[in-house]
């Protein structure tokens, strides 16, 4: 278990995070930035607005923050405002109902285009965009935050390990209590129920069950049944930190094709991982897993629509694109992300096998520690 002080981020670091933030503003002659959050929290997604804040908001936010002065935050609903305060000193806080606080957000950046940018409009409705007139005309601030954001502090990093302990605890519930006759949202609901238990904010879940699986997907109300591949993509969030297991489980001995595919995967991550070493490029982790599993045969299956990515950012650590083989960025230590060399065969149904981990000078440190296996139960 974690040391619980590890997990604190301090208001010093918050600071630190505006800081530093503001020093790039300098360098691109950014006078003030505007950032935005909808209320929504992607996994896949950078959430700049809970980087400079450790907010976790529940409504559409903004965050301005001018070169000087203190920042401001904007918080819907209104009635939000004694949480964002006692959780993010050194802001000025203002509260409202969304209307309201859309055209105080207008008014404060009327006449900065040219001189201001936004951060998260991509999110930004179609009616918000009316309230903010000039907004649209605003410069984007890019990578600006996410490029600060790359590299995680020890606190950032320690959330990050908890919610990976949090999700192999969820697998193991998984293992625990499927069964045959189970409905897959029954275990879907026992893997959440567990996760929660052990401290979760959230969970991005997908499980899904058959001999034959094209995909991964939502629970359903499918019953289990014998022979059944189990594949379970679990991302637990803690204090808005998350991570990412991705493992199979089988009801009963596995086929020969389940268990030699499966091998090939376990053969990807490991060639993947090879590669993830600072410097090196993102790219090529995804060609390595591509590579070993067309080594077994399958390359025409590693392409859409039979695969999307071999892994991806994970939501305020969501910096790293998709790992692509055609396009990628450099890694620095202290980067995390999830490596899943995830894939469907035509023989066995779509299997699945993915870790978070930390980039490290001697390689990638897997925070996930549920073993690189097949798991299965004897019926």
């Amino acid at each position: 278990m974690i040391v619980d002080d590890r997990l604190d981020v301090t208001a010093a670091e918050v600071h630190g995070r505006r800081e530093r933030v503001r020093a790039a503003m300098t360098s691109e002659r950014i006078a003030t930035l505007a950032v935005y959050n909808n209320g929504q929290h992607d996994m896949t997604r950078m959430d700049p607005l809970f980087y400079l804040t450790d907010f976790y908001c529940i409504g559409p936010c903004w965050l301005l923050v001018p070169a000087a002065g203190r920042p401001v935050l904007y918080v819907t609903p209104g009635w939000d405002a004694p949480r964002a305060r006692a959780t993010v000193p050194g802001v000025d806080v203002i509260a409202g109902d969304p209307d309201a606080i859309l055209r105080l957000v207008g008014d404060a950046l009327a006449g900065t285009v040219g001189t201001a940018a936004l951060s998260g409009g991509d999110a930004l409705s179609v009616h918000a965009a009316r309230y903010l007139g000039d907004i649209t005309a605003l410069r984007t601030a890019g990578d600006l935050i996410a490029r600060i954001a790359a590299v995680k502090s020890p606190a950032e990093l320690a959330r990050t390990e908890r919610a990976a302990e949090i999700a192999d605890l969820g697998f193991a519930r998984l293992r625990e209590c499927a069964r045959t006759g189970m409905r897959e949202f029954e275990l879907a609901a026992e893997v959440e129920a567990a996760m929660k238990a052990a401290g979760a904010d959230d969970n991005f879940g997908l499980i899904a069950a058959g001999p034959d699986l094209s995909a991964i997907r939502s629970a359903t109300d499918r019953r289990l049944e014998p022979g059944d591949s189990i594949v379970g993509e679990i991302t637990p969030a803690y204090r808005g930190y998350h991570a990412q297991l991705c493992r199979t489980f089988v009801l009963g001995e596995p086929r020969p094709k389940v268990r030699s595919n499966f091998d090939l995967l376990i053969d990807a991550e490991r060639q993947a991982f090879a590669q993830a070493l600072p410097g090196r490029s993102t790219a090529e982790i995804a060609a390595a897993a591509n590579d070993a599993i067309s080594a077994g045969g399958y390359g025409e299956f590693c392409r859409p629509p039979y695969m999307r990515t071999r892994g991806h950012g994970l939501g305020v650590g969501g910096v790293i694109p998709d790992l692509d083989p055609d396009d990628g960025i450099a890694l620095e230590a202290g980067m995390t992300f999830v490596i899943h060399p995830n894939q469907y065969f035509p023989d066995s149904g779509y299997l699945m096998l993915g870790d978070t981990v930390v980039i490290e000078r001697g390689g990638p440190r897997p925070l996930t520690k549920t073993p690189a296996t097949l798991f299965w139960r004897p019926l």
